[in-house]
């Protein structure tokens, strides 16, 4: 058995796409791309903030005050409009933002009414997103003005005024650490991530020792020696197994360097946030990841011995991904968490478990549980592969 593995792994390691897929994109070029994105993000972020925003403004005598807060603030410059025709003009981007005030408008402290503006503009991005929010500040800062003019009209004190205003101020105190906040977005992230590794990872050796070894002619030869055929298949999952894992294996090994290579040269602390992740709970991801590890392999493989051909296997493999990605996109879903229930829900409960490892709220009982019901799966289909793989039907189908 010993035999095969090793000759199925040679034959593996001297393929550069095997290098390519299971270690320099892992290692290199995905923690790369990773970083750099979220610094790219991070500098359009403070770009956005910083941009010079052309704003005109309509009628805007009728409220003194309003054009000054915009003038006054960096990084509003006032335009003149060339006409009429709004939509026009900011679909030309030949200005950002039209303030319009209707006519026989007053400010509300003359009127003691609530005035309407019009605020002409295009947000259909997250950069107009965040030029959006600079607007509203002015116009909070015109609110604020306003009520308390008004305040000042009614004899009615400020506190009374905001009281008004809003009944009830709610104090947020949110006890959740840093780690949890970061977590609850990167934990779902960070499986979907490794997970789509482990798959793709356990692909592509899949594909060469199963059906590849069909369009070869080298599959009849292995079968004549005197090995056991569930001998044979073991050694095939086991040159999967560790394709896939090493893939994953690598990827956390080499996120822990670059997130510390990058945290300290360029000062991207956020990015760096399995930094405060335990080294129990990063070897814990990668035991996880094992049984689950094992079943893609197996299922996989099960495809590959029962193709004719490889592009028959390769249309396979579309739907076993599916079943890998889809159960992780539960674990995005709000109010999804790792509980008796969800503990049992295959690939599932793997997800979740790595979000609450990286929140550092993980219930080490839940652990176990899903360990025992993953590793029961993986095991019964590994044993129908050794199954699968004694019939000659499948084997030499035509």
């Amino acid at each position: 058995m010993w035999l095969v593995y090793k000759k199925e792994l040679l034959e593996l390691l001297r393929d550069k796409r095997t290098l390519i897929l299971s270690i320099l994109l892992p290692t290199l070029i995905f923690p790369i791309i990773f970083f750099f994105v979220g610094k790219f993000s991070a500098d359009r972020n403070a770009e956005a903030q910083a941009q010079d925003i052309k704003i005109a403004f309509v009628n805007v005598e009728q409220m003194p005050g309003l054009k000054a807060l915009f003038t006054r603030e960096k990084g509003f410059v006032e335009v003149d409009l060339q006409s009429s025709d709004y939509e026009n003009q900011i679909l030309g981007k030949s200005v950002d933002y039209i303030v319009e005030i209707p006519e026989n408008s007053l400010a509300p402290r003359e009127s003691k009414e609530q005035q309407s503006i019009n605020l002409h503009y295009k947000g259909a991005s997250n950069l107009n997103r965040i030029l959006s929010s600079r607007i509203d500040k002015v116009f909070e800062s015109y609110n604020n003005t306003e009520r308390k003019a008004l305040g000042e009209a009614y004899n009615i004190p400020n506190r009374s005024l905001k009281a008004f205003n809003q009944p009830v101020d709610v104090v947020n105190k949110n006890y959740a650490s840093s780690r949890e906040k970061i977590g609850e977005l990167a934990g779902p992230f960070t499986a979907y991530m490794l997970i789509l590794l482990a798959i793709a990872g356990a692909m592509y050796p899949t594909l060469e020792v199963g059906v590849g070894e069909k369009e070869r002619g080298t599959l009849e030869t292995l079968l004549l020696t005197p090995m056991k055929k569930s001998k044979i298949v073991l050694a095939k999952f086991g040159v999967i197994f560790s394709a896939s894992f090493a893939s994953v294996a690598v990827t956390l090994l080499s996120y822990l360097f670059w997130a510390y290579i990058f945290t300290t040269s360029f000062n991207l602390k956020g990015l760096g946030f399995m930094s405060n992740i335990s080294t129990l709970d990063i070897l814990l991801i990668g035991v996880l990841l094992i049984p689950l590890t094992s079943i893609f392999a197996s299922v996989m493989l099960s495809a590959s011995i029962y193709a004719k051909n490889m592009k028959e296997a390769q249309a396979y493999m579309s739907p076993i991904m599916m079943m890998g990605f889809v159960p992780v996109i539960v674990a995005f879903v709000p109010g999804m968490e790792l509980n008796w229930k969800t503990a049992l829900i295959p690939v599932t409960n793997v997800a979740l478990a790595m979000k609450d490892l990286i929140k550092g709220t993980v219930d080490y009982g839940m652990i176990a549980v899903l360990l025992l019901s993953t590793i029961l799966i993986a095991g019964a289909l590994l044993y129908f592969v050794t199954q699968f793989f004694k019939k000659e039907k499948v084997l030499f189908r035509s």
